[in-house]
């Protein structure tokens, strides 16, 4: 009985872990809300209706601006469409290029 109880416990812990490190929008971009496992894939239709990638992308922008996050499973991407945006960015690669690894 132990055992299945500290077992159902590591499951939800593990979940929880999961959700908000991978799942959770990050930051003041704007965004949908991620779903597990999936991202933003069903929400946007690319899985359940055949959607094509820059349709989405297209849609997400008329919603959010030029600058909002998307989510392909449990993979953040920043999405950047004002070229002038682009232009800074890529000027000021001192700035921007700071990674930190886990």
């Amino acid at each position: 009985m132990f055992i299945i109880i500290l077992i159902l416990i590591i499951v939800v812990i593990l979940y929880i872990y999961l959700k908000f490190k991978y799942f959770t929008l990050h930051g003041p971009i704007p965004g949908l809300s991620p779903e597990f496992l999936f991202g933003n894939m069903h929400q946007t239709g690319i899985i359940s209706r055949n959607e094509s990638i820059p349709n989405v992308n297209l849609k997400l922008k008329e919603k959010f601006g030029d600058i909002y996050q998307f989510w392909m499973g449990p993979s953040r991407f920043i999405a950047v469409c004002n070229a002038d945006d682009v232009e800074h960015i890529f000027s000021h690669r001192n700035i921007y290029d700071q990674v930190t690894y886990p």
